[in-house]
């Protein structure tokens, strides 16, 4: 019996420490947590006021990624050299002028086919680099990710590009 005792106090002991160690982290996370923003000074008392004018839809929208990425797909020979392999990307965005022009990639999705699944990474890393490459004020400040597509027949390309929004959009007021 006592045993039996002698095996059962460490595994309460275990809960104990689990329990503290959850408290413990639980406030370590609470003040790790950034403090307010200050609210900024009014400056009213101070010389002559004027009215503020209201925000715009736009003054209260940050810039950020879309949601919804444009989708480009085209083929590439995985085999070519770098030079060549730029000439062939160049030439096939080209194709998507319309969708890209004026336009900066904020985070880009590239999934490459050739073979086996570190060859398909590889193609889609060596894309990326001559997309940056070939039109760098769309690709060059883009975070890329590289994956291989197991359906596809070698050589092909498709790609997922997250534009950077300007922030002005066209919202709906209610």
């Amino acid at each position: 019996m006592t045993a039996r005792r002698g095996s059962v106090a460490p595994l309460l002991l275990a809960g104990w420490l689990f329990a503290d160690l959850l408290l413990a982290l639980t406030i370590i996370m609470l003040g790790a947590q950034a403090p307010p923003p200050v609210p900024a000074k009014s400056l009213a008392g101070k010389g002559t006021t004027s009215p503020s004018p209201s925000p715009s839809p736009c003054a209260t929208r940050a810039a950020g990624v879309a949601a919804k990425p444009t989708k480009v797909s085209f083929r590439v020979h995985p085999g070519a050299s770098d030079r060549e392999l730029l000439g062939q990307v160049k030439r096939e965005l080209r194709k998507y002028k319309k969708r890209l022009a004026g336009r900066h990639a904020g985070m880009v999705l590239t999934f490459g086919a050739d073979g086996g699944a570190g060859n398909g990474v590889h193609l889609a890393t060596r894309v990326n680099a001559a997309a940056g490459k070939a039109f760098p004020r769309i690709f060059q400040t883009a975070a890329t990710r590289n994956f291989h597509d197991l359906a596809a027949p070698s050589g092909s390309i498709s790609m997922e590009i997250y534009f950077v929004s300007d922030g002005c959009s066209s919202i709906r007021e209610s």
